[in-house]
């Protein structure tokens, strides 16, 4: 068996790990911590991105990688982006 050593967190882990929790108050906590059972809590299915393959034109995506890590994230931020302001005008 090979070890293929620890899993390496995604952009979206590493930024959930490096944001605090922020509550209001420390009512909040405490209401939160008696709330109940929560062995029944439903989780919201978070949507999986499509793995996809897509030609870009080398500069395009030079031009992403060249500002680091995550230029698939901005990349999709940038298609986000332009999905809305397409919607926004009624042609999506």
């Amino acid at each position: 068996m090979v070890d293929e050593g620890p899993k390496r967190l995604s952009i979206a882990e590493k930024r959930a790990l490096s944001s605090p929790l922020m509550l209001s108050s420390d009512d909040q906590v405490e209401e939160v911590l008696t709330a109940g059972d929560w062995t029944d809590t439903v989780l919201p299915e978070q949507t999986r991105k499509k793995l996809i393959s897509l030609r870009v034109d080398p500069e395009v995506l030079e031009f992403f990688k060249a500002q680091g890590p995550g230029y698939q994230t901005r990349m999709n931020a940038v298609l986000q982006a332009y999905m809305q302001v397409k919607k926004e005008m009624g042609q999506g």
